[in-house]
């Protein structure tokens, strides 16, 4: 492996959010996590775990529950509003008003033709999902204090809900409660909150409250069965086994613990099982995900645990996007770092250089911030995505709502700056957003499943729209462009995991790769040679040959001899976690006689060396 000179910089202050609630899909197992920030992210859980999209937060709305139902999401939160998301789009579809202020909990109906809503009010709304639509149905009578936590039984016919001091069983055929749980308190002017509840099928209800405790009961007669102050402090999060013989709390005391349902002479009884302590924060959301247990919390982690290895470790899930935040633009010695609210450009430190490569170099200059652009108070979307050209004269960013297009002038010392918006007519909203490598066209992939192509003038300092393309599939996202040295190749890549390569002299499709069973994360054209590299999330890795059109003979060789995924059958070079990340960028480094192709992830980089064709 040849020696490299690596620029290590620090200079991006991102901070992922804390993890407010999780919610799996019965048929894709896609995996939703919301975050303190509003925004919700779609998670792939099959094999390699990653981000496929991230659905952006508004400012001032929060999350607290999330339902998916079929293949569609629904999330409730503070702002008192029930919203349904387009998937397709990775934006909001639609909201209605709760008509019961905060919305704390909810709940699906074990038919999937309702959902059931616990309000600030006090009050338990009921809404009809059926025709791809979410419409308010009825309320059932109105309690005292803000409902907190809700259930639904198995039959249908049975709704649980926890407040303060109470669980209550209510009726959903007359929307009245039949059955109270006064809940006991450990002191006498302290009030006990039901943070938590599940309703397991033969109608055993589990409680977690604020004192630490979890308690089952027996919801046809309403009696307690068994208590157990595992905790010390409030339990927030309960989860079942699918078989419903294990339990699973945690909370603000970071544990997690197990509860499982053995034989005890004559009858059945739960006994206190494992506790894993792996996050170093409050956990508040729980979820069972294939065979795994996956918990998540105000330490911004999530963590995943086998459901049946006593002894298991929790494994950390990298919590960064698996989309990019950083663009470069390398003629300026530029780099761009994208956060919810704003773009900063930074120009890198220089250093002199050091024939001793085994330590690290002197810094002539420190790195500058040469700009920060916020978006206007006035947008209350965060931004989705966003570019800097290479030559540093552009930077494009976009929300969900509108994409703005900026020409940068810097000095050569750095010191002088001017920046200046310029205005586009026909834009729509971006996905994802790359500047070829001319710097002369800038390559938009909407949310509503177009590729729009805009030529640049940086002596006019114009931008012009002058060609829509299709793109392969109008049902979900194109997440991966890139183009050719040379500017003329462009490659999309979708969720549905086709790649189609476009002619940009003609503005045509010029072919399409044979569509793979996975998703593809990442891909690069060589360099020198006229092919397409590209990785997916089972960590292949391919490489097409657009003269062929068709995949390359080292392509053939390798997966003629590797039984294995190739980078599932080597180390990285640097890895510092157990887990083993996607592939979200890849390099290809070149000398006279061999050539490395370097793949990078966040748990290290993987390094392959072929002989130059």
């Amino acid at each position: 492996m040849s020696s490299q000179i690596v620029h290590r910089c620090r200079l991006f202050d991102y901070t992922p959010s804390a993890v407010q609630c999780m919610a799996v899909s019965k048929l894709s197992h896609d995996l939703a996590v919301a975050r303190s920030d509003g925004s919700i992210e779609i998670w792939n859980t099959c094999g390699n775990w990653f981000i496929k999209m991230v659905i952006p937060g508004m400012k001032d709305r929060s999350v607290e529950c999330l339902v998916w139902i079929g293949n569609r999401l629904i999330s409730g939160g503070l702002h008192g509003d029930i919203s349904e998301y387009d998937l397709s789009s990775a934006s909001a579809k639609n909201s209605v008003d709760s008509y019961g202020g905060a919305v704390w909990c909810m709940a699906l109906s074990p038919d999937e033709n309702q959902i059931a809503i616990g309000c600030e009010d006090g009050s338990v709304k009921i809404f009809d999902v059926t025709d791809k639509s979410v419409s308010y149905e009825r309320t059932f009578d109105k309690q005292e204090g803000r409902i907190l936590s809700i259930a639904w039984h198995a039959g249908g016919d049975i709704l649980v809900t926890g407040s303060v001091d109470v669980i209550r069983m209510w009726s959903t055929i007359t929307g009245r409660a039949i059955q109270r749980i006064t809940i006991d308190r450990q002191m006498k002017n302290v009030e006990t909150i039901v943070w938590c509840l599940l309703v397991l099928s033969n109608f055993t209800i589990v409680s977690g409250d604020s004192s630490g405790r979890v308690q089952f009961w027996d919801g046809k007669n309403a009696s307690q069965l068994q208590s157990f102050q595992v905790h010390r402090a409030d339990v927030l999060s309960l989860c079942s086994h699918p078989d419903e013989r294990s339990v699973y709390a945690s909370g603000v005391d970071p544990r997690v613990i197990q509860f499982s349902l053995v034989p005890d002479e004559d009858r059945m009884s739960w006994v206190k099982g494992n506790m894993k302590l792996k996050h170093t924060h409050d956990v508040r959301a729980l979820a069972v995900v294939r065979d795994k247990l996956v918990s998540g919390g105000v330490d911004t982690n999530i963590m995943t645990n086998f459901l049946d290895k006593q002894n298991g470790k929790f494994q950390r899930i990298y919590s960064f996007p698996s989309k990019s935040l950083v663009s470069f633009a390398a003629d300026k010695r530029g780099i761009l770092f994208q956060y919810s609210d704003k773009l900063e450009l930074w120009s890198l430190a220089t250093s002199a250089y050091c024939k001793d490569l085994n330590r690290s170099f002197e810094i002539d200059e420190e790195p500058v911030k040469l700009l920060e652009i916020r978006k206007p108070k006035s947008d209350l979307d965060q931004i989705v995505c966003s570019s800097v050209s290479k030559c540093g004269r552009w930077i494009a960013y976009s929300t969900t709502k509108t994409i703005r297009f900026y020409h940068v002038t810097i000095s050569n010392d750095d010191v002088t700056i001017n920046l200046q918006r310029v205005k586009c007519v026909g834009l729509t909203p971006a996905h994802s957003l790359l500047f070829t490598r001319d710097s002369n066209r800038l390559i938009i992939s909407t949310n509503t499943h177009k590729l729009l192509i805009v030529q640049l003038d940086s002596e006019t300092d114009a931008a012009r729209l002058v060609q829509i393309l299709p793109t392969k599939s109008h049902t979900c996202l194109s997440h991966l462009l890139a183009t050719s040295i040379d500017s003329r190749f462009l490659a999309v890549g979708n969720l549905e995991s086709e790649i189609c390569v476009y002619d940009l002299t003609n503005m045509t499709e010029f072919c399409t790769l044979p569509r793979a069973t996975c998703i593809p994360t990442a891909m690069m054209f060589h360099p020198t040679l006229n092919t397409l590299l590209v990785t997916y999330h089972d960590m292949q890795v391919f490489e097409f040959c657009l003269t062929k059109k068709g995949y390359s003979n080292w392509t053939k060789h390798i997966h003629m001899l590797k039984r294995l995924p190739l980078l599932e059958s080597i180390h990285p070079v640097s890895r510092g976690h157990s887990n083993r990340a996607i592939i979200n960028r890849i390099n290809c480094i070149q000398t006279d006689e061999s050539e490395e192709l370097h793949f990078v992830s966040r748990s290290g980089i993987y390094v392959l060396e072929r002989v130059t064709i």
